[in-house]
């Protein structure tokens, strides 16, 4: 998918358990937004942008690895 095109992303990510024996399994998490980066190493997506003088954006960067399905919405 290029660039600008609006997408939902279902991932699986790191979770970790300190001082426990609890078993503990990848999250499964989804982000909505739209692609700024797609690499074969990762995909960069922006959660919300920010219509000002200044270019500010919440960001999110995802491996493709842990990446589950790209949906375009």
């Amino acid at each position: 998918m290029k660039r600008g095109t609006r997408v939902c992303v279902t991932w699986h990510d790191i979770t970790a358990s300190l001082h426990s024996e609890d078993a503990i399994e990848p999250a499964r998490a989804e982000v909505c937004g739209w692609i700024e980066s797609n690499t074969k190493k990762y995909m960069r997506i922006v959660t919300c942008r920010y219509f000002t003088d200044k270019k500010l954006a919440d960001r999110i960067v995802i491996p493709k690895g842990c990446i589950e399905k790209v949906e375009e919405i």
